[in-house]
């Protein structure tokens, strides 16, 4: 497949997480069950930095996080500083994980999600006022819970492409 198939792959699964991101549980759902929420744009940027380095890089992580912020409507650059600081972070260890399991890939997963929602907590308290509160372990669990489902998508489409 051509290389301009694989970008709209990239850049469709990209959109689709970020619609997931924006998703609204329906009225009728508790309210603790939001914070059961995957990072779908986490998860999604951390695939694809980890299967194609050399194509989803530090400029793409910035700009995604830049419309990520307007589109939550966070403060502008959160966003985009964590998702560049974990392309970094992936970059720098991308051939380690591509060897992991899915299941240890999980473990992984866990903790970068924590820590940038960690981050963003406490730059939310800082900037925001905002109260400190544990929700960010939750959002981490369901990410690394979820890993295997999204790893597995996007694996399939990706080998359908042709990368």
């Amino acid at each position: 497949m051509s290389s301009e198939t694989g970008t709209i792959t990239i850049m469709l699964s990209l959109f689709v997480a970020m619609i997931l991101a924006v998703f609204h549980l329906p009225e009728w759902s508790p309210d603790w069950l939001a914070w059961f929420r995957p990072s779908w744009v986490v998860l999604v940027m951390l695939y694809w930095v980890m299967e194609l380095p050399h194509r989803v890089g530090m400029v793409r992580a910035w700009l995604l996080g830049l419309c990520l912020d307007v589109l939550l409507g966070e403060p502008m650059g959160v966003n985009a500083f964590c998702l560049a600081a974990l392309t970094f972070v992936t970059w720098s260890i991308y051939e380690r994980l591509r060897m992991y399991a899915v299941v240890q890939q999980a473990v992984f997963v866990f903790g970068a999600v924590l820590c940038i929602e960690l981050l963003k907590m406490l730059l939310w308290m800082q900037f925001l006022n905002a109260d400190f509160h544990m929700t960010f372990l939750w959002v981490a669990m369901a990410s690394a819970l979820v890993w295997p489902l999204v790893y597995l998508v996007l694996r399939r489409s990706s080998k359908s492409t042709g990368f």
